[in-house]
Order: C-alpha cells, then sequence, then structure tokens
C-alpha cells in the first residue's frame, strides 16, 4: 500500500511542479468538493441510529463544519485562495515548531540538532512569507509541495515521513 501511495504522490508531485496556476486555480474547488463529500460522509452516522446519536457527536460537528467550509471555498473559488494560504502558512507555523523542538531536544555534544534547525528555518520562513503574501506567494508553494512530494516519494518505504503515515 505504501508503494502505491508513494507513486500516487510522485505523480501529484510532477503535476504540481508542471501545472502549478491551473492547480492554483482548480484547488478551491477540489478541496471545497473534497470537504463537501467528507462531511456528508461525517455526518451518516449521527442519522443512521437513534440509539448511537450521542456517540456520534463529534462526527456530526466535524462533518457540518467541513461542509460550510466545503460550500464557501466552492461558491468564492479563486477568491478563496488568500484563506488557504493563511491556513497553509499556520500548518507550516506548527510544523516549523516541531522541527524546532526536535532541535532542542537534540541539542548536545554532536551535531544532530542541524538538521532540525535547518528545518525549523526554512518552515518558518516560507510559512512567514505565505502569511504576510498568501496570493503573491501560493503557486510558488505549490510548486514546493510538488518537490516536497517528488522527494517523499522516492524515499525507502519504511523511511516514509509523518505526513505520509497517517498521524499528521
Amino acid at each position: 500500500m505504501k508503494r502505491i501511495a508513494c507513486g500516487l504522490f510522485a505523480i501529484i508531485g510532477l503535476l504540481c511542479v508542471i501545472f502549478p496556476e491551473q492547480i492554483t486555480v482548480a484547488l478551491p474547488y477540489v478541496l471545497g468538493i473534497t470537504m463537501v463529500g467528507t462531511g456528508i460522509l461525517y455526518c451518516l452516522p449521527y442519522f443512521r441510529s437513534r440509539e448511537a446519536r450521542a456517540e456520534h457527536s463529534a462526527e456530526l460537528a466535524s462533518g457540518c463544519v467541513l461542509l460550510v467550509v466545503g460550500i464557501v471555498c466552492v461558491v468564492h473559488g479563486a477568491g478563496f485562495i488568500g484563506p488557504m494560504g493563511i491556513v497553509w502558512a499556520i500548518i507550516g507555523i506548527r510544523k516549523a515548531a516541531r522541527s524546532l523542538s526536535c532541535a532542542i531536544q537534540e541539542f548536545g555534544a554532536n551535531m544532530a540538532c542541524v538538521t532540525s534547525l535547518i528545518e525549523f528555518i526554512v518552515r518558518m520562513t516560507l510559512s512567514v512569507l505565505l502569511l504576510l503574501y498568501p496570493m503573491e506567494k501560493f503557486v510558488g508553494h505549490i510548486v514546493l509541495l510538488g518537490l516536497e512530494l517528488i522527494a517523499v516519494s522516492i524515499r525507502p518505504a519504511k523511511q516514509l515521513p509523518l505526513m505520509l503515515d497517517g498521524n499528521e
């Protein structure tokens, strides 16, 4: 299954590198439709069983949020690129914080922390640029995403980063 995921990520990565403008234009619609579909799927268990409604209230709440954000994303289309860029930047800042945390934990006599520190600096710089200029930097981040997906897909399956192991 990991090999299929790696192949899929390599293909998506190539598409991001070759067609970043087209992907940027289509992304609000693709994400919006995906969020609406996922929202509906999250809501279904709540309405299927009256006895289990309390158990599925969290899924219903998440589903409603996904439905609303998905509809807004589709309705606003290209106008939603700015908010998507800001959300993407905040996610990047959170990842940068994790990289810095790793660097601090690895700090010691050896130089193991250097990789995590460099990762922190790159993530933080790119995220802040996207946060400040979401519309202008979005296409460039699509290209970077493509390069990251390609790089991740050629790693051995055992060394898949958190991004592909389902924990992020």
